[in-house]
């Protein structure tokens, strides 16, 4: 005899969390070095709705899967009041399927009533008068119960909307403070694809036995290679800064090798990256995110014909 498992029904298949689990990677990863450093340092949930606002704004596919951690809200972080809330919209679908029927057919009474009144003589006219009037009384009856029975549920699904979001922040972060996983894109995609629908232990419980194969993208790598360098730089002065990366790019260890053949090819873009994040004197901790940020920006740019014959010189020969 098949036993039944103990627990609430879950509301997100294993397919569903671990596409969005891949989506997720994927956007942090592309995002890590505007995020990565400035979640550590999040105290509040809220604080998580200026960290994803840029995300937001990226007028991207991005900005759906997002949405959820930076949406405001006032309402409370409380589990069981969402599950309430829920389970009240699930009560009103058949009564709202009821009244929504219950309405169409007065509709359709009324009108049959007043199609026959406008064919109607005599004291037929008079006999369709009054029951028009019947007619209009009960379709007016119905419409308002539906209207009623619909704005509830609008009403529902808004402080659902704010309960998620609210419940999804305070998970982020709780998962953030627990230190129990490094804070990387893929143990972050892992605890909170399946927020709001279970908390960040069960998520990253049911997705981190599942392979993820988007992980380790190339912009991620790149910036694990910033991330070493910057970690065994010395900051004397600018140009020694500089200089240690553009003769450490060609030893970086084997598992940077992707990320070594990128950088070299790109040396004209990092070396300006490098030099404008030296000078803000950020802290050891914000470096390599700082560098990224702007080594990324700098390849974005479109660049007149001497800056691209600069830079195909600037290359790094790998090997020479």
């Amino acid at each position: 005899m098949e036993h039944l498992s103990r627990g609430r029904r879950s509301e997100i298949s294993d397919a569903q969390l671990h596409n969005r689990r891949d989506a997720l990677v994927e956007i942090f990863e592309g995002e890590w070095a505007e995020i990565g450093g400035k979640l550590a340092r999040c105290k509040k949930p809220d604080d998580l709705i200026r960290l994803f606002t840029p995300l937001v704004k990226s007028q991207s596919w991005i900005s759906a899967e997002v949405e959820l951690f930076h949406r405001a809200s006032s309402e409370p972080t409380s589990g069981p009041v969402l599950r309430n809330v829920r389970a009240q919209i699930r009560c009103l679908a058949e009564p709202l399927y009821v009244a929504e029927q219950a309405s169409r057919l007065a509709k359709e009474k009324l009108d049959q009533v007043t199609q026959a009144l406008a064919q109607a003589q005599g004291s037929d006219r008079r006999h369709f008068k009054r029951l028009r009037k019947q007619r209009r009384k009960q379709s007016w009856k119905a419409a308002i119960r539906n209207l009623e029975l619909i704005n509830a549920e609008q009403k529902l699904k808004v402080r659902i909307r704010g309960l998620e979001s609210s419940l999804a922040r305070a998970e982020l972060l709780r998962f953030v403070r627990s230190k129990r996983y490094e804070l990387m894109p893929l143990n972050l995609a892992n605890a909170v694809a399946g927020l709001p629908h279970m908390g960040w232990r069960q998520s990253m419980r049911r997705n981190r036995g599942v392979a993820c194969p988007v992980a380790n993208g190339m912009q991620y790598q790149v910036f694990k290679a910033i991330r070493y360098l910057a970690t065994a730089a010395r900051r004397q002065d600018e140009n020694a800064f500089v200089r240690f990366f553009q003769k450490s790019i060609s030893s970086l260890p084997r598992r940077h090798r992707s990320a070594q053949v990128e950088l070299a090819e790109n040396w004209f873009f990092l070396e300006r990256a490098l030099r404008l994040t030296y000078r803000t004197k950020p802290l050891a901790r914000e470096l390599p995110f700082e560098i990224t940020n702007r080594y990324v920006a700098m390849k974005g740019r479109i660049l007149s014909p001497v800056q691209l014959l600069l830079a195909s010189e600037a290359k790094i020969r790998l090997g020479d």
